[in-house]
């Protein structure tokens, strides 16, 4: 998050654009980067906290986790570099993570 915001401002300089993106297409491509991750790193986050918290094995824990933070890694690539097809890929992939997520904490407050 902190590298996704870090280049924004980069760009900004760069461009020497104050706020905003500046119509400028390539400072919009990393603030929505930027936001992307945002928005589902964070609810992600929570649901790692509840799973932690209900007694998950390590193993589910590690997977989700890392696997999570590998594919929000190549959502983010993909998202700065144009890459169509990888987005589509990854954002189906985040999904699945954030599901799999919710039906544990489901499972885990039922059984």
């Amino acid at each position: 998050m902190v590298m996704l915001a870090m280049n924004i401002s980069r760009l900004r300089i760069k461009h020497k654009v104050a706020n905003g993106d500046g119509n400028n297409k390539v400072i919009t491509k990393a603030v929505r980067a930027h936001m992307n991750s945002l928005e589902h790193i964070l609810p992600f986050t929570f649901l790692l906290y509840v799973l932690q918290n209900q007694a998950v094995s390590e193993t589910i824990f590690f997977v989700l986790a890392f696997g999570f933070l590998g594919i929000r890694l190549l959502q983010s690539y993909s998202m700065l570099n144009s890459k169509f097809k990888l987005r589509q890929i990854t954002a189906a992939s985040t999904y699945v993570f954030e599901l799999c997520g919710c039906a544990l904490v489901l499972i885990n407050s039922v059984g």
